[in-house]
């Protein structure tokens, strides 16, 4: 049986896409490519993205992982993610309060939000939705498979 989805850098044709995801999840649009890993069906489509930014404090950032509705389900976040904490060995963010049931099945464990860097947590800061939202820092660090 043929995946449902492969991975792949974005590419320039994939940004209308993106940037409908990022709008439909109420955020702005990707700034760059840059760091932006696609999840894409048979067809080529992207279904989903991961968006990986280098902290000032040496850590890596999701920010942010979306799969499009119809896609959501089909093991497309988890993919994404689990290959970036793979490339990457350790992931910090912000997970919006629906998403941390997610980012907790795949381990991800509560932090401190200065252990998350300012480029991502000042996304929260002073948002009118936050009380609604229930931002919460997580983190996870990968342990390579033992042989």
């Amino acid at each position: 049986m043929d995946a449902l989805f492969t991975l792949r850098p974005a590419r320039e044709a994939d940004r209308p896409y993106l940037n409908a995801y990022c709008y439909g999840e109420g955020m702005d649009n990707l700034p760059s490519l840059q760091d932006v890993t696609v999840a894409q069906n048979a067809d080529g489509e992207p279904v989903g993205f991961i968006r990986l930014a280098l902290g000032a404090n040496g850590a890596w950032h999701v920010n942010p992982v979306v799969v499009h509705a119809s896609w959501r389900g089909h093991g497309v976040g988890q993919a994404l993610t689990e290959w970036a904490l793979t490339e990457k060995g350790e992931l910090r963010l912000v997970a919006r309060g629906q998403a941390v049931p997610f980012y907790e099945r795949l381990g991800f464990v509560p932090c401190s939000w200065e252990d998350v860097d300012t480029a991502v947590t000042e996304e929260c800061d002073g948002c009118p939705l936050a009380a609604e939202c229930h931002p919460k820092p997580m983190c996870k660090r990968h342990i390579p498979d033992r042989p």
